[in-house]
């Protein structure tokens, strides 16, 4: 059999062992520039109700060729209205990526100067203008104080998203990650509001007009596409870490009991990560602001992070998604993409992978061990599922987020397994500070390890970092007994992944361990580097096999494919020390009988914690609709998690022997056990027809009174489930569905309605709905949405027509409407 293999691999064998290295060509290459820019003076005021900006902007800089005679500074579509160089007329040109500037003199090594735009600028991209075409939630005409506060009503603000090169849309600026400056921002805006930027609050001065002027100013260098601003009515909460690093939370006043559980761990997120890198805090203060309409989760400013108002949870909808995970990614990329900062996108990863990295170690302070664990496996899963459509590298520009993000935290992880925790520790604390304000690549990373530990990992970064792919290793293992009755283990290893010019045979230690039925287990480490190897572990007690691990615990990135049988996935379930380990044993499970795995399944729900793992058990436990597991559910339905809790509604179905656990859910803290609740029990009655359903919607009723869940959520379903099947109030609940997806809502609340619109097929009976306004939206989580909805109404043949003439009568430009008719082509 091993002669078999060994012919079978032989190909892989010779291309592992070619002389020559192959990579994947990145299109991205270092962006030449002439000057160092060292301070970038910005002077802006709004007119939001048109969405332009009017700006100053004033560049210092220092020349570094020795003659330079034209330089361009990126400004797609910005109006310059007059180009100064040290105060005196410059020459310039403007076309469509930016403007030209002519010295009169060409400058020459060395130099020092300023050039100064003034500008005017309706930017499609960089900044955004929300609400100002829409009441103000302060507005008691259009919102009645007898209303309810509601926090996803849409607000008037303004703010800015720079990542990757938006920050030209809006500033004549040299923009682009590889030249850092100190950066000083002045704003004049209306006093009714609150304005923020990068860097500490200088001046605020009131003016004639009533309006106000916010002086702010970095004191050290940071890349210009974190310069950021946030413009709308907040109140403001401060704190301290211990180590003295002041914050401030801004927030939205009507909802200060929001505030702790949105913000809950910020301090102590700043002491873990001072310890963790060995680097103070590098900044002189850190604001977080929440902002409506943002189209990804939150944006790490310079000393100011923005995030979506979808993370301003209170103490009940913190139960199903909260803030805390990107709080520490954003945190984190305060050391890792603004202290130090990626030369260019081909090593975004040293930014990106660091911070998610960081927020799973602070998991397994604030959550255990178990959530750790698993952090790291759905991290190991995303870059697995990723190299099954393709194999770049985490080091090249159209590897994807799977690679810059949970990949290279993968990486990440094995690497600080590889070294330890402390040697770790040191590396980073070393290149961090020969870095500081200053931009990296990835060849700085390994040579720290080089200059603190004299270790030269090459093959791993190159391996890992700078190629792509990941090892598929076979295993399967015999107990031999030899002539001269002594035994021992042998497990073959074969790497199975496809072997390209660019992915050979992987290289990583690995523990191997041969667990027996006393509870003793002999363990060895072997580094695996070919397509082929057999490791033999001895036996001298002759002991009975009961199960063997390949990398227990999972500490390296790989898939596995090693068939089990029951026994031994029974034992490993049951004794596995690692958490991983026992999962991969439940799972392994599934293809098993419900008779033959019945006890154990059982088992693992009463001596297990953690969700992963239990929420495994009830979808293999689900389908059996024996009475012995009415009190396994009821035991479950404790959990203190509610992901348990909203997968255990969401599986088992509802049925008379369920009812009264289905009350409870209803009465349930968390929205996603209340909303799978009301899901399930509402279309099994209508299902089973046991005109029960007005005691589900006086239930449901009762639960809803007095809150808002997350982006009306809950609401929207109710609306949708109840006039599904028949037992809704059209004239009052299809008024309020529609009234959510219009722009008076944030956009997440927008995107339940039409879901729901859709669900109910009900446009046609409110006709007054602007689909077209959402769909060229530039949050594409807005857009794409509203377009699903446009094109389902477009199956309706006088939806269409009605659709059709509103295109044409809508006050919007010729190319909006273009743009609109090549999404939906039925509009034509």
């Amino acid at each position: 059999m091993k002669k078999l293999l060994l012919a079978l691999l032989l190909p892989f064998s010779i291309m592992a062992q070619s002389p020559f290295q192959s990579y994947h060509k990145d299109p991205v290459q270092y962006r030449e520039h002439v000057l160092d820019i060292t301070k970038m003076k910005l002077e802006v005021s709004f007119l939001p109700e048109v969405k332009q900006v009017n700006g100053k902007v004033s560049h210092s800089f220092v020349v570094l060729r020795k003659t330079v005679d034209s330089i361009f500074f990126d400004g797609p579509g910005i109006i310059i209205h007059q180009a100064l160089l040290n105060g005196k007329k410059l020459t310039f040109k403007a076309n469509k990526s930016g403007i030209w500037v002519f010295p009169s003199t060409p400058l020459t090594w060395n130099q020092i100067a300023e050039i100064t735009f003034d500008y005017t600028a309706k930017p499609q991209k960089g900044i955004y203008f929300i609400g100002w075409n829409q009441p103000d939630v302060s507005d008691t005409i259009a919102y009645p104080k007898n209303l309810e506060a509601d926090p996803f009503r849409v607000r008037r603000q303004i703010w800015t998203q720079g990542q990757g090169i938006d920050n030209r849309h809006w500033i004549p600026m040299y923009d682009d990650m590889n030249d850092k400056f100190i950066t000083e921002t002045v704003i004049k805006f209306d006093s009714k509001y609150k304005v923020l930027s990068n860097g500490l609050l200088k001046a605020k001065t009131k003016n004639k007009d009533g309006s106000i002027t916010w002086h702010y100013a970095m004191s050290k260098p940071h890349a210009g596409y974190l310069l950021m601003l946030a413009i709308g009515k907040y109140e403001v909460e401060t704190a301290k870490s211990k180590s003295g690093v002041p914050l401030q939370y801004w927030y939205y006043p009507e909802f200060k009991n929001r505030v702790e559980p949105t913000f809950r761990y910020s301090p102590m997120m700043i002491d873990f990560m001072e310890e963790q890198t060995g680097i103070p805090y590098p900044w002189e203060t850190y604001s977080q602001v929440m902002v409506q309409d943002f189209m990804y989760g939150a944006m790490e400013n310079t000393t100011a992070t923005i995030f979506g108002d979808f993370f301003f949870v209170d103490n009940r909808a913190f139960l199903d998604k909260n803030y805390i995970g990107v709080n520490c990614h954003e945190l984190t990329h305060q050391w890792f993409g603004d202290f130090v900062t990626a030369r260019d996108g081909r090593d975004a990863w040293l930014q990106e992978s660091f911070a998610t990295f960081y927020p799973k170690q602070l998991s397994r302070v604030l959550d255990g061990e178990q959530e750790w664990d698993w952090q790291r496996r759905q991290h190991q899963v995303s870059a697995v599922e990723a190299g099954k459509k393709d194999n770049y590298s985490v080091r090249h520009s159209a590897g994807g987020t799977a690679r810059v993000y949970p990949k290279g935290a993968a990486v990440l992880s094995m690497l600080v397994y590889y070294l330890g925790e402390e040697q770790w520790k040191k590396v980073l604390s070393h290149y961090l500070k020969t870095h500081a304000y200053a931009n990296v690549e990835t060849i700085d990373l390994q040579q720290a390890i080089k200059d603190v530990l004299g270790l030269n990992l090459d093959w791993f970064f190159d391996q890992w970092i700078y190629r792509g792919g990941e090892p598929h290793f076979r295993v399967h293992y015999e107990d031999l007994t030899y002539n001269d009755g002594s035994k021992s283990t042998e497990i073959a290893i074969e790497q199975i992944h496809a072997h390209t010019e660019t992915v050979g045979a992987f290289r990583m230690p690995i523990t191997l361990e041969v667990h027996y039925t006393d509870g003793s287990k002999s363990s060895v480490v072997e580094e695996i580097s070919k397509d082929f190897e057999v490791v033999k572990i001895d036996n001298p007690e002759k002991k009975k096999i009961a199960f063997v691990l390949f990398d227990p615990n999972s500490n390296v990135l790989k898939q596995l494919s090693f068939r089990k049988g029951f026994e031994e996935l029974t034992a490993q379930a049951a004794n596995a020390t690692s958490y991983l380990d026992r999962y991969d044993a439940v799972l392994g499970l599934r293809t098993f009988p419900i008779e033959q795995k019945r006890a154990l399944l059982v088992q693992t729900t009463q001596k297990e914690k953690h969700y992963a793992i239990l929420n495994e058990t009830i979808s293999q436990l689900a389908s059996d609709t024996s009475p012995q597991l009415i009190p396994v559910w009821f035991n479950l339905y404790k959990n203190q998690s509610a992901q348990v809790r909203a997968h255990l509604i969401k599986e088992i179905g509802f049925r008379n022997t369920t009812r009264s656990l289905f009350e409870l859910a209803l009465k349930d803290s968390s929205y996603e056990v209340v909303k799978n609740a009301m899901t399930v029990w509402i279309e099994a009655e209508f299902l089973l027809d046991n005109n029960n359903m007005g005691l589900v919607i006086k239930n449901i009723n009762q639960n809803l009174v007095g809150s808002i869940s997350m982006n009306h959520a809950l609401e929207i379903k109710r609306l949708e489930l109840l006039h599904l099947h028949g037992y809704g109030s059209l004239e009052g609940d299809l008024v309020q569905l529609f009234e959510y997806a219009s722009p008076k809502y944030e956009f997440r609340t927008r995107v339940n309605a039409f879901q729901a619109i859709i669900a109910l097929n009900c446009f046609k009976d409110y006709p007054w709905l602007d689909i077209f306004e959402p769909m060229l939206s530039f949050n594409s989580r807005l857009s794409g949405p509203a377009v699903e909805l446009c094109k389902h109404l477009c199956l309706d043949e006088k939806v269409r027509l009605h659709l059709k003439k509103e295109l044409a009568n809508a006050q919007l430009s010729l190319s909006d409407k273009e743009i609109i008719k090549n999404l939906i082509p039925l509009l034509k």
